[in-house]
């Protein structure tokens, strides 16, 4: 329920949500503890706290740290992996041309609409985390469409011998890219992960309550400042932790670039319409 929230939401929203709510939890419980706990009795221990607290901080900005850095690489494989795919697709589109007309047009128009399902139906099942099989079944119908038609094809000659080894190997790439792609949508943080982070961030918490400076007021802003700083870190892991979810993901430009790049190429070729023109008709 929460995850949904925070993925159909935009990253601004999330961001205010995230650091608000550490903000209103972090001063509600210094209230409390400022009630309990006089703060004379707790500036005789400053000193102890304070290098204590430098302690535990320090280990736990490391921590938050490393996690935001491996989201990060994540949303950076992830955007390798689409390319991987579409770059594949590229190559079979162009060694087409060595084909025979007929073949090489079919292909072309199979890649096409292997493309617009791609765009047109995964891309928003997977921002919107809808990662059941049967919303990935037609593209997998297509990719194997395309396999067949390739393997059904009896070159003439050594080059066409080269382009169908060329073009095979080409769609064994791409299904293998598009297998790793709906491993990445599905990949994020285990929930251990998070619990650890939580722990870590109520920790820090009681640390900065144990504080006891003579104002009551400068104790509540550096509380609301560190629990700011500590969700923007937490709102950055968030919008992250999903490489092909969300407002702040992977998107298909580079499958996108393939329909347009090709279609530039292969515009006037004659005989058939492909790789877009027969989407404008």
């Amino acid at each position: 329920m929460l995850n949904a929230w925070f993925y159909s939401h935009p990253v601004w929203e999330v961001v205010l949500a995230v650091c608000g709510a550490l903000v209103v939890v972090a001063l509600a419980g210094l209230a409390i503890f400022h009630r309990l706990v006089h703060w004379e009795s707790r500036e005789k221990d400053t000193s102890m706290i304070g290098l204590s607290y430098a302690l535990t901080g320090g280990v736990y900005a490391v921590v938050i740290a490393f996690v935001a850095v491996g989201v990060y690489s994540a949303m950076d494989k992830g955007e390798e992996i689409a390319s991987a795919e579409a770059n594949s697709l590229s190559s079979i589109v162009f060694d087409s041309a060595g084909l025979p007309a007929d073949l090489g047009a079919r292909v072309r128009d199979e890649v096409d609409a292997y493309i617009e399902t791609v765009v047109k139906k995964e891309w928003p099942s997977q921002r919107a985390f809808h990662m059941e099989e049967s919303n990935f079944g037609e593209g997998w119908s297509e990719l194997r469409q395309i396999g067949r038609d390739l393997a059904s094809f009896e070159p003439e000659n050594m080059g066409q011998a080269t382009v169908k080894a060329e073009m095979v190997r080409g769609i064994n790439d791409t299904l293998n890219a598009r297998s790793a792609r709906l491993l990445a949508a599905n990949a994020h943080l285990p929930d251990a992960t998070w619990q650890m982070m939580i722990c870590g961030l109520v920790l820090v918490m009681v640390y900065i309550y144990l504080f006891g400076p003579h104002s009551f007021k400068i104790h509540m802003v550096v509380t609301a400042l560190t629990m700011v700083a500590i969700g923007l870190v937490f709102s950055l892991i968030i919008a992250l932790d999903y490489p092909f979810r969300g407002d702040l993901s992977v998107d298909d430009e580079a499958f996108r670039g393939v329909k347009e790049i090709a279609a530039a190429a292969f515009a006037g070729a004659g005989g058939h319409p492909s790789l877009g023109e027969h989407n404008e008709k």
